[in-house]
């Protein structure tokens, strides 16, 4: 299943589809009218092949801006996903490198197959994340919990952040590979804060 969800149809895209659309609906009933008049075959498949041609081009238009765009984005996301040392870098690598000259028809199967990957390193990455406490004695607001939050999200590595304003704690979930408790807790502390890792 692909994720093209994450790109939006430009409006000009979805009114040149329309269009096209339309004008197949109308040759599609001129057949249909000439079937009824039992009109020349040698033209009644010329307009078959008219429709047929209209439909390939929606295809095209509609495959090249939503599913390259796609691949593109999904190639990306999954270069930020791997280290380096993930396991799959060569075939992140061969894809990208056959991206620019992929034929309309190659993009399902590319997205197939990055998708594949990208699942595979989130799996990956989700078990490599590890969560540490911190107690942060000048947390007295829910303002003060908001501004730690929002620091913390900014971080790359960074995926979960919890705050609890009585207990003056802050629980973050992050991936080591990225960044590491000596580096959050140095973030929050230039910041004005006084974190430390709290006993659970």
């Amino acid at each position: 299943m692909y994720l093209i969800e994450v790109i939006m149809l430009p409006k000009d895209l979805t009114k040149d589809l329309k269009d096209r659309l339309k004008s197949i609906n109308g040759q599609v009933e001129g057949i249909i009218k000439m079937l009824d008049k039992s009109d020349n075959p040698a033209q009644i498949l010329n307009q078959f092949k008219a429709v047929n041609k209209g439909f390939e081009k929606a295809q095209y238009l509609l495959l090249d801006e939503v599913f390259r765009k796609t691949l593109a984005i999904k190639i990306a996301e999954a270069l930020e996903t791997c280290p380096g040392n993930c396991g799959q870098e060569e075939k992140i690598a061969t894809i990208r490198q056959q991206f620019p000259n992929l034929n309309l028809y190659e993009l399902t199967d590319k997205m197939e197959e990055i998708e594949s990957i990208y699942e595979f390193l989130q799996t990956n990455t989700e078990k490599n994340m590890q969560t540490i406490t911190l107690k942060i004695d000048n947390m007295v607001c829910q303002g003060c919990a908001e501004k730690i939050t929002d620091i913390l999200k900014e971080l790359e590595g960074t995926k979960k952040i919890k705050t609890n304003v009585i207990k003056k704690l802050v629980q973050v979930e992050f991936n080591p590979d990225k960044i590491n408790e000596s580096e959050i807790e140095t973030v929050l502390t230039k910041s004005g804060y006084q974190p430390k890792k709290a006993v659970i």
